[in-house]
């Protein structure tokens, strides 16, 4: 089994200190809800940001959203090899059922999100993603089987294909949810190896990709072909 974690997601909904920012208040006047419940987009709000504490690295609902797609869509997934989790700078954790379907829209995405920050589950009645609050991120990881990995531009380079090979049983990894900058986590304390990719940074699309292709390769469980299903 493979759990990926988005950690430290620049995933939230705008904080009071910017509700009243010009910016905030006409985007969501624009959609017809309050300022604090709406996702925080750095597209939209990048004025708000401008003089927020680490404003330059907050509000990207994007990165989870190409995240999320990528694992849902993938064949480790459709074999029930892989849980898929998402955890927020404000330690949230978002849990996926494999079953979910996730918008491939963008504005559908961060109109879902915002649902399930305020109810705390979707659907409602049998939930297929589902928000717990308040969980730090070695909290988190503790109890999960498995090695535990950190993706990070400054780990040990290796070659990704061969070490998931030697992987015995389950494999947690992290990849990092924001656009550049390190993880405010004590990454060593917390994981069995910190790990490297590649010579120079990559997108954590990329990296979820890649990872998610060298899992299906050493699993049996993954049949090496799967059908293509439009949407």
């Amino acid at each position: 089994m493979l759990t990926l974690i988005l950690a430290e997601a620049e995933l939230e909904l705008v904080p009071a200190a910017l509700a009243g920012h010009p910016a905030v208040r006409t985007s969501a006047k624009r959609r017809g809800r309050s300022p604090r419940s709406i996702l925080l987009d750095s597209s939209l709000h990048h004025p708000a940001l401008r003089s927020f504490p680490e404003g330059e690295r907050r509000g990207r609902p994007d990165i989870a959203h190409l995240f999320v797609l990528l694992c849902l869509d993938s064949r480790i997934n459709l074999a029930g090899e892989l849980q898929t989790i998402i955890h927020t700078r404000n330690d949230d954790v978002l849990r996926f059922s494999r079953e979910t379907r996730i918008p491939k829209n963008y504005t559908r995405f961060v109109g879902l999100m915002e649902d399930l920050f305020a109810k705390g589950r979707v659907p409602e009645d049998k939930p297929l993603i589902t928000l717990e609050r308040d969980v730090p991120l070695p909290q988190l990881l503790k109890g999960m089987p498995g090695e535990k990995w950190a993706c990070t531009e400054d780990g040990e380079r290796i070659g990704l294909f061969d070490e998931i090979s030697r992987v015995k049983g389950d494999l947690v990894a992290l990849v990092g949810g924001f656009p550049h900058g390190k993880f405010h986590a004590d990454l060593s304390a917390i994981c069995d190896r910190l790990v490297s990719i590649h010579s120079e940074p990559l997108r954590a699309w990329t990296v979820t990709s890649e990872i998610l292709v060298a899992f299906a390769h050493r699993s049996p469980a993954v049949p090496p072909k799967a059908k293509v299903r439009s949407r």
